[in-house]
């Protein structure tokens, strides 16, 4: 009889990491966000100086030199300042808005998503309502709206941009749920005398969060492009506070003679947004046991 394939046999970490494997191009993109964690996280503290401290005598500095050290790899902006020093400062602003944003709109949203799926009657009516009345205004036009009327700090842009973003978490929520609470299981369970909170904890739940977990991967490059076209705008982040977005606003005005001070950022939302994608496309292939054996067909290399 032959033995099973390896990404089938392994377990848990290691069964994940096989079919992460399987798809190069997932790879490849979950290497990068890796690494791009690690700076924004390592890298701050060690340049904060070169992103902040001026420098006349290096304004515009191109890119690629290492005349000024590698700090000026990227080259310099308008007031001497280090691009990459910036970028990396930039970089933990913009996803830890990204991030906060769709953790906050993926734990409420399935908490109230939950709630509509399972209830029945005005409940659920309410939900739905409130939620359709939300998506009713562009998420964008709503954010712009609100920060316009309020001050456009770090905490309200995470809220705007949470809210903005509930409705997806909800209406998928309530979706899977008035799926699966029809399955035996749930059945069974009901039978047994469990109670409406165990059986959405502990068997209702479980079948939703890896779909939610699929769309917050997507969510959060949608998130961070919402959140650095505000700052483009002139309504997100506001200096001496730096982001993505602010940084190809703060560079657009130099595009004819100092292109890098917009490239870079630009660069950089897209090359994680782009890594974002892929990743999301193999989430939702790798959790998806009809789908699952397109990774794990794929041969070996070297094989």
């Amino acid at each position: 009889m032959a033995s099973p394939s390896p990404a089938i046999a392994r377990p848990g970490a290691y069964r994940a990491l096989d079919l992460l494997w399987q798809d190069k191009f997932a790879t490849a993109a979950a290497l990068f966000l890796g690494l791009l964690v690690i700076v924004v996280i390592v890298g701050p503290p060690l340049s904060s100086d070169a992103a902040t401290r001026p420098n006349l005598g290096l304004r515009n500095t191109p890119p690629f030199s290492f005349e000024h050290g590698f700090v000026y790899v990227f080259g310099g902006d308008a007031l001497g300042r280090s691009i990459l020093a910036r970028l990396i400062v930039a970089g933990r602003v913009t996803l830890t808005i990204a991030g906060l944003a769709v953790l906050a709109a993926l734990v409420v949203g399935t908490l109230i998503g939950l709630a509509a799926g399972f209830a029945r009657g005005w409940i659920s009516d309410v939900i739905m309502r409130l939620t359709d009345i939300v998506m009713g205004f562009p998420s964008l036009l709503l954010a712009i709206v609100i920060l316009y009327m309020f001050d456009p700090g770090i905490f309200n842009l995470v809220l705007v941009l949470a809210i903005t973003r509930l409705p997806v978490y909800i209406r998928t929520t309530r979706a899977e749920v008035l799926e699966v609470r029809e399955r035996l299981f749930v059945s069974a369970a009901t039978v047994m005398g469990a109670s409406p909170l165990r059986i959405v904890l502990r068997h209702v739940l479980p079948m939703v969060v890896p779909t939610l977990l699929t769309i917050a991967t997507v969510e959060f490059a949608l998130v961070m492009l919402a959140e650095s076209g505000l700052s483009f705008l002139g309504i997100g982040i506001q200096p001496p506070e730096v982001s993505w977005g602010l940084m190809v606003a703060q560079g657009r005005a130099y595009l004819g003679s100092a292109w890098w001070l917009a490239f870079f950022p630009g660069l950089a939302i897209m090359l994680t947004t782009l890594s974002l994608n892929l990743l999301s496309s193999w989430l939702r292939v790798a959790m998806d046991p009809t789908q699952r054996w397109r990774l794990e067909a794929r041969p070996k290399v070297g094989q």
